[in-house]
């Protein structure tokens, strides 16, 4: 509202040339407000600086980027899209051991500029704002504990800021205004994915990609072929989603069809049952009849059809299902992943009980290097519900189920709700798909994957409810 007298009729026919609404924004954007979040995060900056540089003038780079984030109009629909894209696409050319490296490489980089993107777009909107600061104090806490534990450097706040960038993504769509609606986000998805698939069954028709354990998987332009699993995973569900709900367009199952294919080429047990789970968990939920429910567990039927009928695909499920549970957890040297596994479990549980209550801290079981007596140190532990106990402890990990559980009532009560409740549907099998996969993998460590599904999850949660109307 204008703080400007109203003008005559005769001065009205110029005050338009006079950009006074651009003045008046202005002087909205520097209310006290934002200025007390402006300060708080410049304050926040200077102590990364001083922790792990000991200068000032580490933050000063970060806090021109913040001033550009609040100050311009970002385009955001096809910024998201466009660094959702690299993303993907150069997934695959961090090295290995880039978890143990203190440079800031292109993930970073992207990663800062979603949490910037969030800041910019949380003080304009004042969207999710109870949500944001919890989940900031919450990672800002283990981060401390990690720099407590293992030293404050890059290395040990790396973790925390590309969680801290999934954490902004569901921001950024909290506060987009309505633009990022789960059609658009789903539509997203499917473009930034698109060529990572074609590379992977190209991948597969040339017997190339990446040699996990003597067996050569389609890994498309992920850094593994797990990782890429996850995300066809979770493209073909929204692709599946798109051609239910939007009209059973030919260019959504040609969409689904590739994405299913590239998640089989994988060979990622992980990922087939993470892809089974969305498809049976969205044809249980979803309203309709027996049939149509009936249908999509037909289609995960013939998913694994298809695995199985590859030579590899049924070679790795032999394999693994031959697994000498009773003598897994006895040494490192398995033949099977699944054993290897439980070897791996089963060497945390004593870093756990180090510090049962509040964890080594955030990202310490994944930057942590091997040895000669121990090389499986320098690899992720394959179970995240065991991972975070280990970082975070026993009061990390419950107020992580607290939030999972909040998590799912809201998406329960979407699905619920007249006009929502096919989005409610897709975010609840999104979910429950991941939690699947978490049992044995490192889900939430599939960067790009994560970044899809926190845009979805997202955008069905700030999805409009429509009014009800009454008869007269």
């Amino acid at each position: 509202m204008s703080v400007w007298p109203s003008p005559s009729p005769a001065r009205h026919q110029w005050l338009p040339t006079v950009d006074f609404s651009s003045m008046s924004l202005s002087v909205r954007r520097f209310d006290s407000r934002r200025a007390l979040w402006l300060g708080c995060l410049i304050c926040v900056l200077i102590g990364q600086g001083i922790a792990i540089t000991q200068s000032y003038l580490w933050a000063a780079p970060l806090l021109c980027l913040l001033l550009v984030a609040l100050a311009t109009n970002v385009p955001l629909v096809p910024s998201l899209g466009l660094l959702l894209l690299v993303r993907i696409l150069t997934d695959n050319l961090a090295g290995g051991d880039s978890r143990h490296s203190s440079s800031v490489n292109l993930s970073a980089a992207i990663a800062g500029l979603y949490i910037l993107l969030a800041v910019g777009l949380l003080l304009r909107h004042h969207r999710a704002v109870g949500p944001a600061i919890v989940a900031a104090l919450w990672l800002s806490v283990w981060t401390i504990v990690a720099t407590k534990s293992h030293g404050a450097s890059t290395l040990t706040v790396r973790e925390g800021v590309r969680e801290a960038s999934i954490v902004a993504l569901a921001v950024i769509v909290f506060n987009s205004q309505g633009r990022l609606t789960v059609p658009l986000v789903t539509r997203l998805i499917q473009l930034a994915g698109i060529a990572s698939g074609l590379v992977a069954l190209y991948q597969l028709a040339t017997h190339g990609g990446q040699l996990v354990g003597g067996q050569m998987r389609s890994n498309g332009t992920f850094s593994q072929p797990n990782d890429a699993a996850v995300f066809f995973a979770l493209a073909t569900m929204v692709s599946v989603w798109r051609y239910v709900n939007c009209g059973r367009r030919w260019l959504d199952a040609c969409f689904a069809t590739i994405f299913a294919a590239a998640a089989i080429s994988t060979f990622s047990l992980g990922g087939l049952a993470c892809l089974l789970a969305m498809l049976v968990a969205f044809g249980l939920l979803r309203p309709g009849s027996a049939r149509l429910k009936l249908g999509f567990c037909a289609v995960a039927v013939l998913i694994v059809a298809a695995f199985l009928a590859t030579p590899l695909g049924a070679e790795r499920l032999a394999s693994e299902s031959s697994t000498n549970l009773s003598a897994a957890g006895g040494h490192g040297q398995s033949e099977t992943s699944l054993g290897w596994r439980f070897f791996k479990w089963r060497t945390l549980l004593p870093e756990w009980e180090a510090a049962p209550l509040m964890g080594q801290g955030l990202g310490t079981t994944i930057t942590s290097e091997g040895n000669a007596n121990d090389r499986s140190a320098g690899l992720a532990p394959h179970n995240e519900p065991l991972r975070y106990l280990v970082e975070t402890g026993a009061v990390g990990v419950a107020t992580l189920f607290l939030a999972l559980v909040y998590l799912l009532r809201r998406l329960a009560r979407r699905r619920r709700l007249p006009g929502t409740s096919e989005v409610g549907t897709l975010g609840m099998a999104i979910v429950l798909g991941l939690l699947v996969n978490a049992i044995a993998a490192n889900t939430l460590l599939y960067t790009p994957a994560v970044y899809a599904a926190a845009l979805t999850v997202a955008a069905v949660l700030a999805s409009p409810i429509p009014h009800r109307t009454h008869a007269p």
